[in-house]
């Protein structure tokens, strides 16, 4: 029998992911930096008398979000708050680079790409680089490969810089669409954390369970260079589920851990 202590908490909870409808798991997230579980209700209130006090209250309107914060994420993350799937294999890839004109003999000035260009000539714009920015643009007459041959009317010399805007093939790549359609869908959340015992001295293991959740489709991921790395916040509005007939939200379970 687990008697019941005065505990303290400083571990964050580690959480698993269910789709809500076929229960598949979606994944473990055990690398956030911080959880929160905020709760809120309204109460409105009948007054009346000399001083008009406070006679009966109502309460309602009872509201509950969790808010997880990571500086560790997957492209799942952004796929559950996109609404939209993962989709893999291979995928157009947009590419610029500098490069250096090369004399290709008989003539001609060459340059040669990193990667295979797609589509030809066509997928190809060539501009003379000069002092850290484009210029003018050079017309290409063929590519063979990662080969290309610039026409016989560029303006650049051979040893100077030009400036490649292409496309190529990644063969293997993961894709997500941001759509105007997508939504996050409904989730179920289990989440394990530690409660240590004052009086006991001991750990307690503790298991909350979000029986339905929903992603909120507010959230800004922040690319810089400087400062702390940058931060995801996922925010779940709690909604209630029927277990034993009643309407829970949140399940909280202590237990003894028998190893």
């Amino acid at each position: 029998m687990l008697n019941l202590g005065r505990y303290g908490s400083r571990n964050n909870l580690n959480l698993q992911l269910f789709d809500y409808i076929s229960a598949t798991p979606i994944m473990t997230f055990d690398y956030a930096t911080t959880t929160s579980n905020e709760w809120s209700g309204e109460t409105v209130f009948a007054r009346g008398g000399d001083g008009n006090p406070k006679r009966i209250a109502w309460s309602g309107d009872k509201d509950s979000t969790l808010t997880v914060e990571t500086q560790v994420f997957t492209l799942q993350h952004l796929a559950m708050l996109a609404g939209e799937p993962i989709e893999k294999g291979a995928t157009n890839i947009f590419k610029s680079q500098v490069v250096t004109v090369k004399d290709g003999g008989t003539g001609s000035k060459t340059i040669t790409l990193s990667k295979t260009p797609i589509n030809g000539t066509a997928s190809i714009k060539v501009f003379s680089y000069v002092n850290g920015v484009i210029a003018e643009p050079q017309e290409v007459q063929s590519v063979t490969g990662k080969d290309v041959v610039l026409a016989s009317s560029a303006t650049v010399e051979i040893g100077q810089d030009v400036e490649v805007y292409y496309q190529f093939t990644a063969a293997s790549a993961a894709k997500l669409q941001y759509t105007t359609k997508g939504f996050p869908g409904y989730v179920r959340i289990v989440g394990d954390t530690l409660y240590a015992d004052e009086k006991a001295a001991s750990i307690v293991p503790v298991q909350q369970i979000y029986y339905k959740a929903k992603l909120q489709p507010n959230f800004t991921v922040t690319y810089s260079p400087t400062g702390d790395p940058s931060s995801l916040s996922m925010t779940f509005d709690l909604f209630p589920e029927l277990v034993n007939g009643k309407e829970v939200m949140k399940e909280e379970v202590l237990y003894e851990d028998e190893l």
